[in-house]
C-alpha cells in the first residue's frame, strides 16, 4: 500500500553555505523526509519561482526561508516581496544578523515572519516545527 503523506520542501535563499548546512540539519532533525532545494541568491531564487508560477505550481514549498542580505543586487526582502504577491500561502522566513529595528524601524509588519542571527538551534527548530505543522502560516512566530 503506498503512502499518501506529500513530502514536505522547504526552499532556502541563503549565501552562507555553512548556515546553509546548519538549517539542513535542523528541518532535517523535524522531519527527516524533508525536501531541500536552495539557491544563493535572490535573482536565481526569483526565477525559480517563476518556472512554478507558470507551470500554474499552487504550493511548490511549505516553507520559504531567506536571509536578507544576499549576494547579487536583490535582497532577501525583494525576494520576499515577490513571493509574497504571487504565493500568499507560503510561508516566509527572513533571516538576517542585521538588527530587526534597523531593517524596520517602525516595527515587522504581522505578515513577517523574523529570525534574528545568531539564532539558537532551539528557537530555530521551534519555529520551522511550528511553521510546517501550522495550518496558519503566520502564527507560527516567536515572540
Amino acid at each position: 500500500m503506498e503512502s499518501t503523506k506529500k513530502q514536505k520542501s522547504v526552499y532556502v535563499v541563503e549565501d552562507d553555505i555553512e548556515m546553509l548546512s546548519i538549517i539542513d540539519r535542523i528541518l532535517k532533525s523535524i522531519d527527516p523526509e524533508i525536501a531541500l532545494d536552495w539557491s544563493t541568491n535572490a535573482e536565481e531564487a526569483i526565477q525559480k519561482i517563476k518556472k512554478f508560477i507558470k507551470k500554474g505550481l499552487k504550493k511548490p514549498y511549505q516553507l520559504i526561508i531567506t536571509d536578507v542580505l544576499l549576494d547579487g543586487s536583490k535582497t532577501g526582502i525583494d525576494f520576499w516581496k515577490f513571493c509574497f504577491q504571487n504565493y500568499k500561502n507560503i510561508p516566509i522566513v527572513l533571516t538576517s544578523s542585521t538588527h530587526k529595528d534597523i531593517l524596520y524601524p517602525n516595527g515587522i509588519p504581522d505578515h513577517i515572519v523574523f529570525l534574528q542571527k545568531p539564532f539558537s538551534i532551539t528557537d530555530c527548530k521551534k519555529l520551522l516545527k511550528n511553521i510546517l505543522t501550522s495550518n496558519n502560516e503566520y502564527s507560527a512566530q516567536i515572540n
